[in-house]
């Protein structure tokens, strides 16, 4: 999941607009292509290594799973600022259990820097060995996590850091199922269009192979983008044995650190103007791997997975538009 100020740049374009039921007569999903391309567009001119191409890729899976019904607030990153925000605070906080005037209060401090450990800024999931920042996520204190995307973008370097791409999602995902077995798991790889031929080729037989085993992915999604864009991910900063995430570890005694949080992956030219616009190669994409197979087969399989009271915006909307 990308940082809050990496996010903040695509707020304006959300929701979406307009807003159409995803759900098809025949229970197939249909995309808002519109909306990644206007993402992926906006970040034309991102200085290398900002990973804000991956931040727009986040943003657009998450506005696809609100499309599909699911509670904006509960699908992380959430549309605005605090970008995670619990089931269970909110309900709490909404519930009624609070007068106006606290509630207001309340969350008017859930943006505050002490806040942090409850409200983080990134999503990370404790797997069987490791931790895992979460890219697209819902989860739950109840549940555990219920759905999670992976995005992974490369938009150079094809023949140097593929293989490396593949071998970090085929253990992330062992990862995450060892402690979470019944969560609804995706990876969303985004590929330029100047890919090799027999890069997209190993390309598309690795998705293949990500979905074939029952512990790994439930379903792969590649996307082929043409235009002037942002750089492939930013590297991940090195982590020590002692690096856990805030909601892991106790708050240390004498903590009153109460500064902003330093972004350094962040473009050096944010107000770069983005004049020509990205464009989508669905040609390249077989048809088990395009963007509304994935979905349809992610949020399925979430459904399948939980009781039938849950989820139930999904529901209704899958059912609208199949009876119609």
């Amino acid at each position: 999941m990308a940082s809050e100020q990496k996010l903040d740049r695509f707020d304006r374009f959300l929701p979406a607009d307009p807003w159409t039921n995803p759900w098809q007569d025949d229970g197939s999903y249909r995309v808002d292509y519109d909306l990644l391309v206007r993402l992926l567009t906006e970040t034309t001119g991102t200085t290398q290594q900002s990973g804000i191409v991956a931040a727009a890729t986040d943003v657009w899976a998450a506005e696809e799973l609100r499309r599909a019904g699911f509670n904006e607030d509960e699908v992380w990153p959430r549309r605005t600022q605090p970008r995670i925000l619990p089931r269970d605070i909110r309900n709490f906080v909404e519930g009624g259990a609070l007068t106006q005037a606290l509630r207001t209060e309340v969350e008017a401090r859930y943006t505050h820097s002490k806040a942090r450990r409850a409200l983080p800024a990134e999503g990370h999931v404790l797997g069987s060995a490791y931790t895992k920042q979460a890219d697209v996520l819902i989860a739950s204190w109840a549940a555990g996590v219920e759905l999670l995307i992976s995005t992974k973008t490369m938009l150079s370097s094809y023949q140097k850091n593929m293989r490396n791409r593949f071998e970090e999602a085929y253990g992330d995902a062992k990862n995450i199922r060892g402690r979470h077995p019944l969560a609804a798991l995706g990876f969303l790889f985004v590929v330029g269009a100047d890919v090799p031929e027999n890069g997209l080729e190993f390309i598309v037989d690795m998705l293949r192979k990500l979905v074939r085993e029952p512990d790994v992915y439930e379903c792969c999604c590649l996307i082929v983008t043409e235009g002037p864009q942002g750089s492939e991910d930013a590297a991940d900063e090195e982590r020590g044995p002692d690096d856990e995430p805030a909601a892991l570890v106790p708050v240390l005694e004498g903590d009153d650190s109460d500064g902003p949080i330093d972004d350094p992956a962040v473009d050096e030219n944010p107000e770069a103007a983005a004049t020509t616009a990205v464009s989508l190669i669905d040609q390249l994409v077989p048809d088990d791997l395009a963007p509304g197979h994935f979905f349809e087969s992610l949020i399925r399989t979430a459904l399948d997975r939980m009781p039938v009271a849950v989820y139930p915006e999904v529901r209704v909307r899958l059912e609208e538009a199949t009876s119609a």
